[in-house]
């Protein structure tokens, strides 16, 4: 009887034990998935020195990704403009005409914000110095107060600047925190005090090398025929030979068109018209 009133007794004390260690188990496992969210650790670290501070999602500018590989415009342009309808000669051999063109590729980079002086944002724990012409990206904007302010890209530790819609930068340092921004009302000082970025746009051009479309060679007179040889290098190098009566004044090859004013076995006068 003894021994069944100690186990009465002792009977709730382990219940409570296990429920205790089962609680505390899947505590843990709520702080370790918790932890696997959390970004990087300087969000941590500013979160929790902060002691005043608020945090405001941030409404990102989607389109700017996909607007920046959508423009570029790339245009082929010819290295030489043969003169129209203006006496050549030619030796057999010697090339008549040919089509060089190059591309010029230009990206439209769109949109983009420079500082618009040498300066620096600062308060007691921090500072983040300015160069004129610093290229600084927008990613989207926040609503403070009824207001909405330009969001600029963090910088490598967290830290973000803001400015209004004229461009002027906010006397706050803020960080970035799980997608949004954290705003601390540690108030930072602006140096020069109309601190500012201006929006431009930009263009970025590249020219690709040479590249030589076609030949049109003069091979002289035989039996009675003009002979030319046509070379093509859009696809490799092939030659074609191509032959005309020397009655024939006008010659049409790949779209050039060659008025014949006098040929002989080793030398060849024409003029290129419209």
């Amino acid at each position: 009887m003894k021994k069944i009133f100690l186990l009465a007794i002792s009977l709730p004390f382990l219940v409570c034990a296990g429920l205790a260690d089962s609680v505390q188990e899947a505590g843990e496992n709520v702080v370790d998935a918790a932890r696997s969210l959390v970004t990087p650790d300087h969000e941590n670290y500013w979160l929790n020195n902060i002691r005043t501070f608020r945090t405001y999602p941030i409404v990102y500018y989607q389109q700017h990704a996909e607007a920046k590989s959508a423009e570029v415009e790339n245009n082929v342009q010819h290295a030489r403009e043969y003169p129209l309808n203006v006496v050549i000669s030619a030796n057999v051999g010697q090339v008549m005409v040919s089509d060089e063109v190059y591309t010029v590729r230009t990206a439209n980079l769109g949109e983009h914000y420079e500082i618009a002086d040498d300066g620096k944002v600062y308060n007691s724990s921090s500072e983040i110095n300015l160069t004129k012409g610093q290229v600084i990206t927008p990613i989207g904007e926040v609503k403070i107060d009824g207001h909405y302010y330009i969001v600029f890209e963090p910088e490598r530790d967290g830290r973000m600047l803001l400015a209004d819609e004229k461009g002027q930068i906010l006397h706050n340092i803020g960080r970035y925190y799980r997608g949004e921004f954290l705003l601390s009302r540690d108030l930072a000082s602006v140096m020069p005090k109309d601190l500012s970025v201006v929006k431009t746009s930009a263009t970025k051009q590249e020219v690709s090398p040479l590249e030589v479309q076609f030949e049109i060679k003069y091979d002289g007179t035989e039996d009675g025929l003009l002979r030319f040889t046509y070379v093509d290098y859009s696809n490799g190098r092939r030659e074609t030979q191509l032959s005309f009566s020397s009655d024939q004044q006008y010659l049409d090859i790949n779209g050039k068109h060659i008025q014949v004013i006098s040929a002989a076995e080793d030398y060849i006068e024409y003029m290129l018209r419209n």
